[in-house]
């Protein structure tokens, strides 16, 4: 099978560039023939190791109306058989444009919680367009299912991200006991609040020590977070790793503080290395994989100093962390790659079938159907007639920076944004 994906940025550090050439990599060693498209240049470097066999397309990713056929017949040259459109944003609509006439299976691959896509990130109208015009859906997590309209769940794949098992043969030399955070430092990961919640435990445990692992714009919110703490010689900002193993290996608890998560990989990850994690109670993406009292605890509320108290709790209990970790790592037993590949491949072999006839071969078709399938196709065709399919008519000054893409830079620089 010739297999196409879009890596909308292959040079960005992250859990779904991570995952997405993960995947591109292990389909290629499955036999299949592999064709990446991204938006970054292309002589920008992949941030993640890319098999050197695997096809990378460098695409224009503004959205006009006028980029569409050249993308368009990007795509037919290449020649998939199917399409996967890994997103926790309105990628999607740019793909629905571009496959439209070519008779390529869409995946569409959700990456985040689809409550916050429909309510912060994007809408519940165009979301559910996508749904209906993809030939596959992909979500990470049972409890995603329930914000999928009952008439298209017949297509969707509950398949969770694969997470290998870890090298626990060398292990390094043990630190001072410490609580380990890692991961993209941005506002949803809510690190400002695992540093006040540190503070309210230091006193208590004079050994400990907090160490954050990442980069990302909200780097100087925490730094100042940190400074004003009375414990900041014990609270280390490391920059980014290249060995998460070795510092999951060093941990003696894991915490991810997020207010959401599409899917906790770094959770798992944890868990491979057999270490109890803390994260609340109310973080999608997280609680579905802490069973709380089995493999690490739930903080009841979102605050740091409900997160202290479940802190607290493994900090002064080495038996319960060892307890847990030992649970951990069999929980981690159902992320394994040969499992969730498998289950990949035949959700692709299924999609592949409707070559021809898939379901955006029905966006202009006379056939009668259901109400609601005909606000989705007639939200689907409004979109493919703007002159930016990833904007809103009204959204104009967007779509002119879209247009101008050193100018949008040069203003997220001004603003402090990445």
């Amino acid at each position: 099978m010739h297999i196409a994906i879009d890596i909308y940025d292959i040079s960005a550090t992250g859990g779904l560039e991570r995952f997405s050439i993960s995947f591109a990599n292990s389909m290629r060693d499955c036999g299949h023939r592999i064709s990446c498209f991204t938006s970054s240049h292309a002589n920008v470097p992949a941030c993640y190791p890319l098999a050197s066999d695997i096809t990378v397309k460098s695409y224009p990713f503004t959205g006009d109306a006028a980029s569409i056929p050249i993308l368009r017949q990007q795509v037919l040259d290449c020649s998939p058989d199917i399409f996967i459109s890994p997103a926790s944003f309105n990628n999607p609509l740019l793909w629905c444009a571009v496959l439209a006439g070519t008779g390529i299976p869409l995946v569409y691959s959700e990456h985040s919680d689809p409550w916050k896509i429909e309510s912060e990130r994007w809408n519940q109208a165009e979301r559910q367009a996508v749904l209906w015009a993809a030939d596959a859906v992909h979500l990470l997590l049972p409890p995603y299912l329930q914000s999928v309209p009952e008439a298209l769940r017949h297509k969707c794949h509950v398949i969770p991200n694969p997470v290998p098992p870890a090298n626990l043969e060398h292990r390094p030399c043990p630190e001072k006991p410490h609580i380990l955070s890692l991961g993209r430092l941005n506002h949803v990961k809510q690190i400002p609040l695992l540093v006040q919640a540190f503070e309210l435990l230091a006193a208590d445990f004079p050994q400990w020590e907090l160490h954050i692992w990442g980069s990302g714009e909200e780097e100087k919110a925490i730094r100042k977070a940190v400074a004003r703490t009375a414990y900041s010689e014990r609270i280390r900002i490391c920059g980014l790793t290249t060995e998460p193993d070795q510092q999951f290996c060093k941990a003696d608890i894991f915490c991810i503080p997020s207010r959401f998560e599409g899917f906790g990989l770094t959770v798992v990850e944890a868990f491979t290395h057999g270490v109890a994690v803390v994260g609340f109670q109310d973080c999608s993406g997280v609680n579905s994989l802490i069973r709380s009292e089995h493999n690490g605890l739930l903080a009841p509320q979102m605050t740091a100093a409900s997160l202290a108290q479940s802190l607290r709790r493994l900090m002064e209990d080495a038996p319960l962390r060892q307890r847990m970790g030992t649970a951990a790592r069999e929980s981690a037993r159902a992320f394994a790659p040969e499992r969730i590949y498998d289950q990949w491949e035949a959700m692709l072999v299924q999609a592949a079938a409707r070559k021809g006839q898939t379901q955006l071969s029905k966006l202009y078709s006379d056939e009668n159907c259901s109400p609601e399938e005909a606000a989705w196709r007639a939200t689907m065709r409004e979109v493919l007639q703007r002159p930016n399919v990833l904007l809103q008519n009204r959204q104009i000054f967007r779509r002119f920076l879209r247009r101008h893409p050193a100018l949008k830079s040069a203003l997220k620089r001004v603003l402090g944004r990445k």
